[in-house]
This record gives structure tokens, C-alpha cells and sequence, in this order.
């Protein structure tokens, strides 16, 4: 069995929701459950779903989501494709001041390359997904 292109897009996006992708490596089942590292919310009833996975699930991987650096390269690379040289500079700018993340959602949120912005970082994400299974011996097909 393989991964399939349409659970690879499904765990990019799980994973930049804030969530880390549980695979089963006998049956491929995925859960995506609540990275609670990132968070301060009540954790119980991931915690239990976590232990339900545990308990039946005898070989399974984790898929975490992208250290922040790495997030902050795909904003890099992204900026470097810009044609619109204002954009282009104000985003630059923004890569080097305080809440960099914050500001160029902001700033690309009100620009004409909303769109691009999304399928470029998703593109990025799904070859992350892939390196990850890649290195869990996962199969992608």
C-alpha cells in the first residue's frame, strides 16, 4: 500500500492547522490529532486519543509540523518569485523585523498574490510531507 497524493495534501494541511499526523504503518490509517506542545488548551481528550492509539496501533509514525525556520525559508523562497517590486521589498523588510510571520500574512492577506502566497506554501508543505514519509520508509504513490 501507498501513501496517496490526496492523503499527502490532507496531512499538509492537518499539519499547518496546528496538528501532528499519526500513521499507522500496517494499515496506512491516518489521525491527526493536537500538537499540544504549541498550545494552551485543555489536552485531555487528545491525550486520551493519543492512548487509544497507543494501546491498538502496534507500529506507528509521527509526522510533525515544520520547524519555524523552515517555515520562515518557504516565506524566503516565496519572496524571491515575486514579480512586483514593491512587494517584493516591503516583504523583505518585513523577514527582518519583529512577528515576521505575523506581518507577512498581513501583508499578503491585502496583496494580489493571496492567492499564489497559498498554493506556493502548500505546494512546499506537501514536499515536506513527502521527505518526512520518505524518511519513515512510507511508500508514496
Amino acid at each position: 500500500m501507498k501513501i496517496t497524493a490526496k492523503q499527502i495534501h490532507e496531512i499538509s494541511e492537518d499539519l499547518q492547522t496546528g496538528m501532528k499526523v499519526l500513521i499507522n504503518k500496517e494499515t496506512l490509517e491516518i489521525k491527526s490529532i493536537l500538537d499540544w506542545d504549541d498550545t494552551f488548551i485543555d489536552t485531555e481528550f487528545w491525550e486520551e486519543e493519543l492512548e487509544k492509539i497507543e494501546n491498538e496501533w502496534t507500529d506507528y509514525s509521527v509526522i510533525s509540523k515544520m520547524e519555524s525556520w523552515e517555515a520562515f525559508r518557504i516565506m524566503e523562497d516565496f519572496v524571491a518569485e515575486i514579480t512586483d517590486e514593491r512587494l517584493k521589498e516591503d516583504l523583505r523588510k518585513i523577514l527582518n523585523r519583529k512577528s515576521p510571520f505575523a506581518n507577512f500574512k498581513s501583508e499578503i492577506e491585502a496583496s494580489s498574490y493571496r492567492q499564489k502566497w497559498f498554493d506556493f506554501r502548500d505546494l512546499k508543505y506537501e514536499d515536506y510531507v513527502k521527505e518526512q514519509l520518505k524518511l519513515e520508509n512510507f511508500k508514496i504513490g
